[in-house]
């Protein structure tokens, strides 16, 4: 996530606002969660004014709404919303790893290797955020050689509001072996072929997509219903 900010020195509205975000698109604060200005100042120990810059920066990004009298709340991402997320990543992510296949060096394999080997336990709090910062880190990365900044902005996010659903629901039984399956996708851009690229890039975006959608179906729920893993 945002790797090239790790490091950097930020204001103290820019640190509420990285991690404020991270929670969110990482699940934890659940999606349509009220909470108000006070409860942040709380949790921060920080005056108003970089709360607020903190605030309308995730309104820009879409991640937060405000609530009349209440305050604010995480925004609810529909079946529809879904879907839609679901076609730009497979616009913009095919279009990035064609694009990044001419300029991969051995260098970048190998960190998306790494990347690739975060582990998931199902029940391992630190183990959930390490995974979905690592998938996300691995996307953003094949982006960013593709070298076009607007490309890697939209891909960023466009992963920032799907995160929160792609690894909805896990359950030992049923998960307790899942992987990031990014070994078709490395293995193309390693030949530095972009077409088999981007198509690979594409097919892991679908298997995704479906594992989400049978997690829900697995539990009863209807897709309308779609919501995070307290």
């Amino acid at each position: 996530m945002n790797e090239s900010r790790i490091g950097a020195k930020l204001s103290l509205g820019e640190r509420v606002y990285e991690d404020l975000r991270v929670a969110i698109t990482l699940g934890e604060i659940p999606q349509g969660q009220v909470f108000n200005e006070a409860d942040l100042i709380a949790r921060y120990n920080v005056s108003t004014s970089p709360l607020r810059e903190a605030l309308t920066r995730l309104r820009q990004d879409g991640l937060v709404k405000v609530i009349p009298r209440r305050g604010y709340a995480v925004t609810e991402l529909t079946l529809r919303d879904f879907h839609e997320l679901v076609q730009m990543r497979m616009i913009n992510e095919g279009a990035a790893a064609e694009l990044a296949a001419p300029r991969i060096t051995d260098r970048h394999v190998a960190e998306m290797q790494h990347l690739s080997s975060a582990p998931l336990v199902i029940g391992d709090a630190k183990s959930y955020r390490n995974f979905m910062q690592a998938n996300q880190a691995f996307h953003e990365l094949i982006a960013s050689v593709a070298d076009n900044a607007r490309l890697l902005k939209a891909t960023t996010q466009t992963f920032d509001e799907i995160q929160r659903i792609l690894f909805t629901g896990l359950s030992a039984a049923e998960d307790g072996d899942l992987k990031h399956d990014h070994d078709d996708i490395i293995a193309a851009l390693a030949r530095r072929d972009g077409p088999a690229a981007r198509k690979a890039a594409i097919e892991h975006i679908k298997q995704s997509r479906n594992r989400v959608v049978q997690r829900m179906l697995r539990r009863d729920k209807p897709l309308e219903d779609l919501c995070l893993m307290p």
